[in-house]
């Protein structure tokens, strides 16, 4: 499904499929694994392994099909992901989140543990769910463009899409990905049953003042604020790695 062409018309937003999935994946590999500021904190970017099982959260994040990729139109090749997330709030406060689950039983290397566990633990800190008294939202968990197709406005094109995917839900699902079309790699990968809840508000984690100025300009509600100096991988401070002071945003947008 197409959601917009750019106005340079040089680009198309669609949703994840099976024919653009495995190029969702190398902008992931290529740019966000090696550019995101909590994968150099963790050292994603230096682990190959924590990489591919970064990938298979990708993988079982597509199932909800609420990703969207931006198509390069004169070329085919996807540029430019949102890997999105259905978030549902556990019933039973003794019950653990998506993201804590995959961590846990998912992750065998300390990387990606770390990253997901950052992510579960700032969610946590910012529940938007009692702080807008829903059950149900929409995450754009990684975002992430070429590094040549930068500055093209692509991740807010993204990010503005995904809004309004996350609006027509309430309508039924607008897109549908099956454990077959993510090829051979995930084929052990459980069915998904349909998500029925809809979701409330769309919410993000900006990790670096790029991706906050995306927010600002999508009117995205921040919840919360951090320093990456506050947070450590193995023995060093996120803030260390990156070799200067930055901030993370917890935010998100009432889907009215």
């Amino acid at each position: 499904m197409e959601w917009l062409v750019t106005d340079d018309g040089k680009y198309s937003i669609e949703s994840l499929s099976a024919t653009t999935f495995p190029g969702a994946l190398r902008v992931i590999t290529e740019s966000f694994f090696q550019d995101e500021t909590v994968c150099i904190g963790t050292e994603v970017n230096k682990n190959p392994v924590a990489a591919e099982e970064l990938l298979e959260l990708c993988a079982d994040v597509a199932l909800d099909g609420v990703s969207l990729v931006a198509i390069a139109i004169d070329s085919g090749e996807v540029v430019s992901v949102a890997f999105n997330k259905i978030q549902v709030a556990t019933p039973d406060p003794s019950e653990k989140p998506f993201f804590e689950i995959f961590a846990e039983e998912r992750c065998t290397q300390p990387s990606s543990r770390a990253l997901i566990e950052w992510m579960a633990e700032i969610d946590g800190k910012c529940n938007f769910f009692e702080k807008y008294n829903i059950d149900c939202s929409l995450e754009i968990m990684f975002l992430a463009t070429l590094r040549e197709h930068r500055h093209q406005r692509l991740g807010r094109d993204l990010c503005s899409a995904s809004i309004e995917l996350a609006k027509k839900l309430k309508n039924g699902p607008v897109s549908q990905m099956s454990v077959q079309d993510l090829g051979p790699n995930y084929s052990h990968m459980p069915a998904r049953k349909p998500i029925t809840r809809v979701p409330k508000i769309c919410q993000a984690l900006w990790t670096a003042e790029p991706t906050q100025k995306i927010g600002k300009a999508l009117n995205f509600e921040v919840g919360m604020r951090v320093s990456f100096n506050e947070f450590y991988y193995d023995g060093k401070s996120y803030g260390e790695r990156l070799g200067r002071e930055v901030f993370a945003e917890a935010a998100a947008i009432r889907l009215d």
